[in-house]
């Protein structure tokens, strides 16, 4: 238990001051080309390096993962990442920064942190037992939410103050203070199986296996088309409140900080007994199925002609509401997906999952924000929800069985003792 309460709080700091150098720049990065270009195209252009090779690299940072020590990639990783703000810090007191130098960090910002996110969430299973893995899995929700509300505001409030050098040694501190984090983190000890493998085979070998597991692949291919939904909600909800709605830019922002608070409180609240999930599949069907419900929720205030104070509550509500459901639904799919996984294979289904997530989301910012200027965005909303809907029956009615198993396994436990 010692060993554990220690990771707990290892993890937990490494993983804040990770995110929080990385989203430091991030969001410096973009207001700067935002601010200085005036393009929209070059903007997206950044925010593009930042996720293609999260897209390319992920199932290769899996196998990676499976096959080398964890900890001294998770190590390797986040110094690397500080090396590289570090001359990025002292190139800028020589040279002053453009679009192409923002696209340079940005892109190996992503890479290292490709084979440190694969790799650090392939390897919660090997630093905590399974009971201690939902409380896990909840704070480190919790510290992903924290980061988001935070980090923008700061950014935001020293942006005119304090020149980008700042800004970029001040994030490779808090990476190098990750990775020194890190060094003490208390791996269980397990079995490496050395093979002759090309890489590319490996990779293939875990998608392999992920497509001989039914459920492992269900929760894949549902994940999948989930994240091509929220990429739809991205586009559409600032069209709604913004344009159909008429909230103003302050007020769109304290909406988008809603989701952020939302995901966080019911992070931590899920960190707790009462919020304890005795069913994990059962428990992710009854969440996504309300998710699915709650997704035509930003079309209601379009439809009934919400006047803005009114549709400012309704969406707040959602927003908490919303985030609340997406955790609920999130952290029973980690806990099935870290306790049935071979942990062997661990690194390369986090990974492949990752890269079928990411892969579908340039197709859903293109395809919604052309399609929103063709059709309402209320129309849109509907026609997501019975889409996703649908998906999701259609998804958790092919693994009811294993549904059901699991349920008279733990009640069969449960009787037991």
């Amino acid at each position: 238990m010692k060993n554990s309460f220690s990771n707990l709080h290892i993890l937990l700091i490494g993983k804040f001051m990770s995110l929080f150098a990385s989203n430091l720049f991030t969001f410096i990065a973009g207001l700067t080309v935002l601010t200085t270009s005036g393009s929209g195209l070059q903007f997206a252009i950044v925010l593009l390096a930042g996720t293609l090779p999260r897209i390319l690299l992920s199932p290769f940072a899996g196998a990676y993962a499976d096959k080398l020590n964890r900890k001294r990639v998770i190590v390797n990783m986040e110094t690397l990442n500080g090396l590289l703000f570090l001359l990025a810090g002292i190139s800028s007191l020589i040279w002053t920064f453009n679009v192409p130098a923002y696209l340079l960090i940005t892109a190996l910002l992503s890479v290292f942190s490709t084979f440190l996110s694969v790799t650090l969430s392939s390897s919660i299973p090997l630093l905590f037992k399974e009971e201690e893995l939902q409380r896990t899995n909840s704070l480190i929700q919790s510290i992903i939410s924290f980061s988001s509300i935070g980090t923008p505001l700061l950014a935001g409030a020293l942006f005119k103050i304090l020149p980008i050098s700042v800004f970029l040694f001040s994030s490779a501190v808090f990476f190098f203070i990750a990775g020194l984090v890190a060094t003490q983190l208390k791996f269980q000890s397990r079995d490496i199986h050395e093979t002759s493998q090309s890489t590319w085979k490996e990779v293939q070998s875990g998608f392999q296996y992920l497509k001989k597991q039914r459920v492992l692949w269900t929760i894949a291919l549902l994940a999948t088309f989930l994240n091509f939904f929220f990429v739809a909600s991205e586009v559409l909800f600032p069209i709604a409140a913004l344009q159909e709605i008429g909230v103003s830019p302050l007020q769109f922002g304290f909406l988008e900080s809603m989701f952020a608070i939302g995901f966080l409180v019911a992070s931590l609240l899920h960190a707790l007994p009462f919020f304890k999930i005795k069913y994990r599949l059962s428990t992710m069907r009854s969440a996504l199925i309300v998710l699915s419900l709650l997704f035509i929720g930003p079309a209601i205030p379009l439809y009934f002609t919400f006047n803005v104070l009114p549709a400012i509550l309704f969406f707040s509500f959602f927003a908490l509401l919303s985030g609340l459901f997406v955790i609920r639904a999130n952290i029973p799919i980690q806990m099935y997906l870290q306790t049935n996984t071979d942990p062997n294979y661990l690194g390369r289904v986090m990974g492949v999952l990752e890269s079928l997530a990411m892969g579908i989301t340039p197709l859903g910012f293109i395809l919604f924000g052309f399609l929103s200027d063709l059709i309402p965005v209320s129309l849109l909303y509907t026609i997501c929800m019975i889409c996703l809907l649908s998906l999701t029956l259609i998804s958790m009615h092919r693994i009811r069985h294993d549904i059901q198993a699991e349920r008279a396994e733990v009640q069969s436990i449960e009787r037991i003792s």
